[in-house]
């Protein structure tokens, strides 16, 4: 398949055009940064200007994307340029799928729409329909980002999976921040004492890619367990203010961001474990 992945010079974005090019796929890597050395197919392409999206995705004759090109977080420019840029950019690509016949989209959210940093989950294990709280211009964006998933498969029949990544890291980054984790426990609560393996994260958004049918929605994608030997209720109950409702479906040491749906939408199924006592593949 022909997929053209955006933002891959990025963390995730990166990770995802190797992952695809070992399955056998053809892949183009586009971003407004220079493109790394091992990103052998690439173009630059500022999201924000639709004509270089069009010219991107109709010279490479694109089949599907993965929508990875976004500032990352806050912080990075300055808020209103966060918004307009990840907002501007997600839009811009969409149309131009709608208009060139690209149905198969896989978009970058992030699980910072929950805003677990301030709020107290209401209930673990956390799934797609659980209140979200915003906290910043970025994940306001990804929250736009969602809806206009929505908008564009209604109206163009496009099948678009927004992925609520939550705490993803390349591999030579995870244990450095188990350290941090272990040193200050309290610190772990805004991403639920979970990291993620970006490889697992490229996993996918492969196979949301390769999927005989892939339905338009929201998606947790997140580590499978928590990175501290300790017992994840525990957790919870120590370092948020207000009760959380533990569900059945909620052991000791599950991440309490539930992937549920993404398994049972295309079979996603974390690989890569990690914890302070060990690093395995699974």
């Amino acid at each position: 398949m022909r997929i053209v992945v955006t933002g891959s010079s990025g963390r995730i974005g990166w990770t995802v055009y190797q992952n695809l090019v070992n399955a056998g796929h053809d892949a183009l890597g586009v971003d407004i940064q220079p493109a790394r050395p091992d990103v052998r197919n690439s173009l630059l392409v500022d999201l924000t200007k639709s004509g270089e999206i069009y010219g991107a995705l109709g010279q490479f004759r694109a089949e599907a994307v993965v929508h990875m090109g976004a500032w990352a977080n806050s912080g990075h420019v300055a808020d209103q340029d966060t918004y307009r840029d990840n907002t501007t950019a997600t839009f811009n690509l969409f149309q131009a799928c709608a208009d060139l016949g690209i149905t198969r989209i896989v978009s970058a959210s992030s699980a910072q729409v929950y805003g677990f940093r301030d709020y107290t989950p209401e209930y673990a294990r956390i799934n797609e329909t659980h209140p979200l709280h915003p906290l910043n211009c970025y994940a306001e964006s990804r929250i736009a980002g969602e809806s206009a998933a929505e908008y564009f498969a209604s109206n163009f029949g496009l099948s678009i999976a927004s992925f609520r990544f939550m705490g993803v890291r390349l591999p030579s980054q995870i244990a450095a921040d188990i350290e941090s984790i272990k040193a200050d426990p309290a610190s772990g609560r805004w991403l639920m004492w979970t990291r993620t393996d970006a490889r697992d994260a490229a996993d996918a958004c492969r196979q949301a890619v390769e999927v005989a049918e892939l339905e338009t929605g929201v998606y947790n994608i997140t580590g499978a367990r928590i990175v501290l030997d300790a017992d994840v209720r525990d957790l919870l109950g120590e370092h948020f203010e207000t009760t959380v409702e533990i569900r059945d479906d909620q052991n000791a040491v599950l991440s309490p961001l539930s992937c549920e749906k993404a398994r049972k939408a295309f079979g996603y199924e974390p690989r890569y474990v990690w914890t302070e006592s060990e690093y395995h593949d699974a």
